[in-house]
Order: C-alpha cells, then sequence, then structure tokens
C-alpha cells in the first residue's frame, strides 16, 4: 500500500530510541524525511548513523530540547530552511516518572506537565505556521492508555497522557479547517528502554521485584504480551498518510485489547 509520504518532511521528537525511533523507521521506509529531535545528541547522532546505512540522505538530526522553547523554534526554523517544509509532526518524547501522588510535593506537583504534554504543545505552536502555509499537514500525538484508565500508581503518566487526548480533540477541530489533520495514538506497555526504566521505577515504589511487575501488567493485556514500538509505528504511519485523510481527532489504541473503555 502506497501511503503518500514520499518526500513528506517529518519532525520525529523522541526520534532517537523507543517509540520515535520506530516511527521514523516506518516513516522513512515509505519514503519520507526523517528528521530526528532529541536531547541528547550521542544518542541521535547514533540513530541517525544506523538510518543512514538503509536510507541515506534521508534522515537528519537536530538535538533539541524540547523543553525549551527557544531551541523547539531554532528547530523548527531549521527544519523549514533546509527543506522548505514541515509536513508532519511525531510527539514522541517522554519522561514520565511514576511516582507516589501522597510524597510529591508542590514542586513536583506544578512540573508534572512539564514531563510530556508542555514538551508536545510547544512543537505543535511551531510547526503549525509552516503547515498552515501549505494547507497540508499531519500531527500525530502519542499519549498512554493511562489517560483513560488512571491508577494511583500511574499519576504523572494519567494526567499528562489524559491531557495529550484533551488537546488533540481541540486541536483537531480547530486546524481541519486547513488541511491539518491532529490524531492520537494511544499505546499500552509497549517493550522499550522507557518500559524497563518503568518497571524498575515501578517496582522501587510497590516493594515487588521487576518480574512481579512485570507479569502483573503483561497478565492485564488480553493478547497477553508486550507490545513492539514497530507496531505502534506502523500505526503512526496510516494515521500520518494520505490513506488517513478523514481521520480526524481519533485516539487510535494499540493496546493489545488493554484499553476497557468503549
Amino acid at each position: 500500500m502506497d501511503l503518500g509520504l514520499k518526500d513528506k518532511v517529518a519532525i520525529i521528537t523522541g526520534g532517537s530510541r523507543g517509540i520515535g525511533k520506530a516511527c521514523a523507521k516506518e516513516l522513512l521506509a515509505e519514503g519520507a524525511i526523517a528528521v530526528l529531535a532529541s536531547k541528547t545528541p550521542e544518542a541521535n547522532a547514533a540513530a541517525v548513523r544506523e538510518f543512514e546505512k538503509t536510507y541515506p540522505g534521508r534522515v537528519i538530526g537536530i538535538p533539541t530540547d524540547v523543553n525549551d522553547d527557544i531551541a523547539v523554534r531554532a528547530m523548527t526554523d531549521q527544519v523549514a530552511a533546509k527543506f522548505g517544509r514541515i509536513d508532519i509532526l511525531i510527539n514522541a518524547a517522554a519522561t514520565v516518572i511514576p511516582q507516589d501522588f501522597f510524597k510529591m510535593d508542590d514542586a513536583a506537583v506544578a512540573g508534572l506537565l512539564d514531563q510530556k504534554f508542555n514538551p508536545a504543545a510547544r512543537c505543535i505552536r511551531a510547526v503549525v505556521p509552516h503547515m498552515r502555509k501549505r494547507k497540508w499537514g499531519r500531527i500525530i500525538n502519542i499519549s498512554g492508555l493511562a489517560g483513560r484508565q488512571p491508577h494511583f500508581t500511574v499519576v504523572p503518566a494519567a494526567l499528562n497522557n489524559a491531557a495529550m487526548l484533551n488537546l488533540t480533540k481541540a486541536l483537531a477541530a480547530e486546524l481541519a479547517k486547513d488541511n491539518i489533520l491532529v490524531n492520537v495514538c494511544v499505546p499500552y506497555i509497549i517493550n522499550t528502554e522507557r518500559q524497563d526504566e518503568t518497571m524498575k521505577e515501578w517496582a522501587q515504589m510497590t516493594g515487588q521485584t521487576e518480574a512481579e511487575v512485570r507479569d502483573q501488567r503483561v497478565s492485564k493485556v488480553p493478547v497477553r504480551r508486550m507490545g513492539t514500538p514497530e507496531e505502534v509505528g506502523s500505526v503512526v504511519a496510516f494515521m500520518a498518510s494520505e490513506r488517513a485523510s478523514y481521520v480526524v481527532g481519533a485516539a487510535w489504541y494499540v493496546d493489545g485489547g488493554g484499553s476497557m473503555s468503549l
């Protein structure tokens, strides 16, 4: 299936690892140009080198702290100057840390949305003017199942993901008239480096072993396994494509059946 992504310019935040990297790989396979915007220069450079072996000349890396508005705008201006366009934004950067809500102080609570929501909103504000010029754009936010199914142990993730769902719906209605389609992908328990870190943090917080935490979480997934980053990336690539031109403000679950909402 031709997704109509040839030569589309895509910015992928958090594109050096995990879900972001898998999204970049799928877009590159469809002929897009990928801009990896991750905070760590070394990880960004390593991912670019890896992709260059298969997709030479079609991937660049711009190390970017998405919690810095000046850095985000400098990155998007650089992309627009180099390619003359920005077609796709994948908001995959996230460092949401499991925490005991009753042990969080005011500063920790006040900074919760800086872990995921604020960086995504910042990137959206930076790319939309470029998309409006061409009357074409795709914005896919990566949320998470905790946004719909909250739990005490994942309050930070739940708040960020719920905010992402809300923002997606609000912006979808506003931007659709400019042919900028905003949607959200909702994964659950994906086998990434960040998931491993989350399992360790959750084990420390609950007093369980990492194996117990992993078994407990996977047991809640009907397919009885963790998902892969590639399974998320393939859905995101479709959502970013011409084939999904009537998909607006939608939340697509890649959760192994974990969602219990209608």
